[in-house]
This record gives C-alpha cells, structure tokens and sequence, in this order.
C-alpha cells in the first residue's frame, strides 16, 4: 500500500473537515506529524506531541483551541498505531491537490531503518 493511500485511510475524515483547499493542507500536516509522532519509540511521543503544540501554539499566537488541537492529534496518533502499526516510514511531505472536485493526495516518505 502506498503512504499516500495509508494517509487518506487514517486522517481522510479529519482532512475532509477543511473547508478550503488551504484548510485541507492544514489538516493533512497535523495528519503527517501525527503519523510522525506514531512512529516514535512510545516513551518519546509524549514529549514529541508538547514540542508540536509548543510550536503550534507559537504559530498560532491568537489560537484558543488548544485543547482541540491536543485532542485530534491524540486521536490522529492513536488511529495511526491502531491501523498501521508496523509501518515506520516518516512522512516528509504531503500535498494535497483538488482535481474537479475531488482531491488527492501525495505524499513521500523515507525509507523505514
């Protein structure tokens, strides 16, 4: 399966709750850094998932959902070791492309150590 298709299957619903194309980008890059964060020892995605809101948070100064954010990362991360679990491929980039009015998505990844 390629890691485009494995994004769609995990985050498709949480992608799809973007209104525009840019909300949908935005959505697909949580999605990639939850992946991320997933693929992590488990003893180190705690830590991974504060450094990201941190970073969130300073990106998005004004932002007062944080408690949102914290909450569809916990989910995103738990339904990427639920459905994939043995894939450890780091995604380093994903775009999103509207096609008609459909869109797909394209993704790279590393290879796994």
């Amino acid at each position: 399966m390629i890691i485009s298709q494995m994004i769609f299957d995990f985050a498709g619903d949480f992608i799809g709750m973007g209104d525009t194309i840019e909300q949908k980008q935005s959505h697909l890059n949580a999605a990639c850094s939850a992946w991320n964060i997933a693929i992590l020892p488990k003893h180190e995605r705690k830590k991974a998932l504060k450094k990201y809101l941190n970073e969130y948070k300073n990106a998005n100064p004004t932002d007062n959902s944080m408690n949102h954010v914290r909450h569809d990362m916990e989910l995103l991360i738990k339904a990427k070791i639920k459905m994939f679990p043995n894939i450890k491929k780091p995604i380093v980039n994903a775009q999103i492309q509207q096609e008609g009015d459909q869109y797909k998505i394209l993704a790279a990844s590393l290879r796994a150590e």
